[in-house]
């Protein structure tokens, strides 16, 4: 009986158009539908599944919904992204995205993905594999300011956490040591990319500066978590290394529309596209501008 509840749930939760009420739905049965075993395999709406430890709560809500809560960026991304095209992912995690830019270039597509922290990205890799998917390379390090090692910090190994930071913090306790690249180091190995998406949980400035050459001199479309700071001195320090390379910063709205900003410190979003002039990428985004 359980698993056929746990069936018509998901099933609802994953198809039925109209969200008000879905959350209470899931509070109130959850503890009948969820299964005994953390480790699960969750299809997405998105034609890949995934192996995910429902201990995570960002893993649970995959499962139960076959979505990554970010449902915005990823109904852009979907019009944004073609086959054929390059993507790199800077902070891959178990790899929602990677398989997402994976199945949306195609066999005639590549994708890059850096995932310094080695049990995560163990499933990482055995999502592309139960995924069978072919066009994505996996790089061990992170990206930042200065090649070297250091250690990045994280609260349960296990757990696949999108967390896990080279900043220390007291949810993060257990540390482990990793390799860290420069992009303006790595970048002329690898093949050109159309697209990035950064998410490095604080270390987004290190990014920028380890890539000054790379941001100068190309010009792809980037998908970057910028608020990662509540401090305006270092929100505008980082809006100001951005335009310096001469991007423009958009938010992301529903529906897969854009909408241009001028002060990255009064915006509440989290996720932004960033995008250079008279590019490609640009015109895109002028036609989704709201």
């Amino acid at each position: 009986m359980n698993l056929l509840l746990n069936r018509c749930v998901r099933a609802y939760l994953q198809n039925f158009p109209i969200t008000e009420g879905k959350s209470l739905l899931l509070r109130a049965a959850r503890s009948y539908i969820r299964p005994h075993d953390a480790i699960q395999i969750g299809p997405t709406k998105h034609g890949f599944s995934l192996r995910l430890n429902l201990d995570n709560p960002e893993h649970e809500r995959i499962y139960f919904y076959g979505e990554h809560d970010e449902r915005y960026e990823i109904a852009l991304l979907r019009k944004l992204i073609r086959p054929g095209m390059v993507c790199w992912d800077i902070g891959a995690n178990i790899g929602f995205f990677t398989c997402l830019f994976s199945s949306l270039t195609g066999p005639g597509g590549k994708v890059v993905a850096f995932e310094p922290l080695s049990a995560t990205r163990e499933m990482l890799r055995e999502n592309l594999a139960l995924n069978r998917l072919s066009n994505v390379q996996v790089l061990p390090v992170a990206i930042g300011s200065e090649d070297g090692r250091t250690r990045i910090y994280f609260h349960d190994a296990l757990l696949g956490e999108g967390t896990a930071s080279m900043y220390p913090s007291g949810e993060r306790r257990n540390s482990e040591e990793i390799s860290v690249v420069r992009l303006d180091a790595i970048a002329a190995g690898l093949p050109a990319p159309d697209f990035v998406k950064i998410d490095v949980e604080g270390a987004q400035e290190d990014v920028w500066r380890g890539g000054a050459r790379f941001f100068s001199e190309r010009a792809p479309l980037l998908m970057a978590e910028l608020r990662e700071s509540a401090d305006p001195a270092k929100l505008g320090a980082l809006q100001g290394r951005i335009r310096s390379h001469g991007y423009r910063i958009f938010e992301i709205l529903k529906r897969g529309r854009v909408h241009e900003i001028q002060d990255l410190v009064k915006s509440k979003k989290r996720n932004f596209l960033l995008a250079k002039p008279r590019t490609e990428a640009m015109v895109w985004l002028a036609g989704l501008a709201a």
